[in-house]
């Protein structure tokens, strides 16, 4: 996929809202948020943004790269100074007929097998966006644990 093409509604400075919860039963915890989106190295896209987990500020990025042709998939890298630490996780992914591009990855548990985590990109049209994490427990339904709303 063409990741360039694909990030160019979300090009640019943007500010919104970040909630996030630890377990499905949890109430979400708002902070505000930013993120810019560029195109780096002519061919690569990167989100970086901010968000507070209510005590201090967190930052993360997420770094797109697409492959030669729109039939392969996307992959990505992302650090959160919050929920991978000092770790990068990699992931793979697609956009699928309503536009969100969705990437896969994994972690190490400590007991048991990996976890997968999920980041879906929502673009709107340039107007706004969503960013949204998905925690994949083994065994359970994935649940959402992010979700950055932006706007300009």
């Amino acid at each position: 996929m063409d990741i360039v093409k694909y990030v160019t509604p979300f090009l640019g400075t943007w500010h919104g809202q970040n909630r996030l919860r630890l377990m499905p039963t949890d109430d979400y915890k708002a902070s505000a948020a930013t993120a810019t989106v560029t195109v780096t190295a002519a061919h690569f896209a990167s989100v970086a943004y901010t968000w507070s987990d209510g005590e201090s500020p967190q930052e993360g990025l997420l770094i797109l790269a697409g492959g030669a042709s729109d039939a392969d998939p996307a992959t990505a890298v992302w650090l959160d100074s919050w929920h991978t630490g000092k770790a990068l996780m990699q992931f793979s992914g697609t956009v699928g007929g309503d536009g969100v591009l969705r990437l896969n990855g994994s972690y190490a548990a400590p007991t048991g097998p990996d976890w997968g985590w999920q980041i879906h990109l929502h673009p709107a049209d340039g107007t706004g966006g969503r960013m949204t994490m998905h925690n994949l427990v083994p065994g359970e339904d994935p649940y959402q644990v992010v979700e950055l709303v932006l706007d300009r």
